[in-house]
């Protein structure tokens, strides 16, 4: 536009439009390639690239948009890009929240999974310890039988004619 029709103000603007329009666009660039942070394990590294593509992607063809506009019309180029930053920032917001809801649903179905494992496993723990019990009670009866028939055994072998416990006499049980 003309620059004797426009107030000082707009001037300032317009010198400062270019510069914000380069914010925006070195943003991604930045986020891309710290230059002093560490490496960032795979994972966490992949995470950053996913959500970093998910947040800028929507956002190239405004982006190219808005350099034609400062080409075009650099009086409305920087309130564009203002308002195009503001949706920008609560668009990664928004996928952030999305990211770390599907990190949170994942890490959710693997502890369902794993509780259904350990019930599972419980269960069938449980089941082999009743039937533990089981084969202990069986084997004690089975034990007390067979000593109270030793015992009966050793008792008719040493002493045939005396009487039992009972106080009968042998002879008087063999009939």
């Amino acid at each position: 536009m003309d620059s004797q029709n426009s107030s000082p103000e707009q001037e300032k603007e317009g010198e400062q439009q270019p510069s914000e329009l380069s914010i925006l666009s070195d943003k991604d660039d930045s986020q891309d390639t710290p230059d002093n942070a560490p490496p960032l394990p795979s994972s966490s590294q992949h995470e950053e690239e996913t959500r970093h593509t998910l947040a800028t992607e929507p956002f190239q063809a405004v982006l190219k948009v808005l350099a034609d506009l400062e080409r075009d019309n650099p009086k409305f180029a920087f309130p564009a890009a203002r308002l195009v930053g503001l949706y920008r920032r609560l668009w990664e917001s928004c996928v952030s929240k999305h990211i770390d809801g599907q990190k949170l649903q994942q890490g959710n179905q693997i502890l369902k999974e794993a509780s259904i494992n350990l019930s599972k496993e419980r269960d069938s723990l449980q089941l082999h310890h009743e039937k533990q019990l089981v084969r202990l009670r069986f084997f004690g009866q089975a034990l007390e039988s067979s000593r109270e028939r030793l015992i009966s055994l050793l008792d008719d072998w040493n002493y045939p004619y005396s009487p039992n416990l009972a106080g009968l006499t042998d002879v008087a049980r063999e009939e």
